[in-house]
């Protein structure tokens, strides 16, 4: 129910729906557009995994969004074997490792690439916890 929520959310911020939304606009010369919106805040226990949800919106162009995730914690890795959105969401999966750095709200960023050199950044935050007894 978490993970639904949350994709509901960035799915409304990325169809302008909801008010508040955090997010980036980039614009080409050919007045083509990306807009990457800011991925909720996670939570993560070592070794464990936790879904985040990257929401893309596309103006004059069509085609993969290259996204690029940097600055995670130590111990914390996309598993993903592609790193592309075809439409305008995608789910990606961040694993802890069992020896991951325990970290609270650290600032973590994710990029959209798109055609023309288009970059739009953004930063959210992950918590890895550690596993309860």
């Amino acid at each position: 129910m978490k993970t639904f929520a949350r994709m509901m959310c960035a799915t409304l911020c990325a169809a302008g729906l909801m008010a508040g939304c955090e997010k980036t606009t980039v614009e080409s010369s050919a007045g083509k557009k990306l807009t990457l919106v800011k991925p909720l805040d996670q939570s993560v226990t070592r070794g464990e995994t936790e879904k985040v949800s990257v929401v893309v919106a596309r103006t004059n162009f069509d085609g993969p969004v290259m996204v690029k995730f940097d600055d995670l914690p130590r111990g914390v890795s996309i598993v993903d074997s592609t790193s592309s959105i075809e439409g305008n969401e995608r789910t990606f999966v961040l694993k802890a490792a069992a020896d991951a750095d325990l970290v609270k709200n650290h600032r973590a960023t994710v990029t959209a690439t798109g055609p023309d050199g288009m970059a739009a950044t953004e930063k959210f935050e992950i918590t890895v916890e550690d596993k309860s007894s």
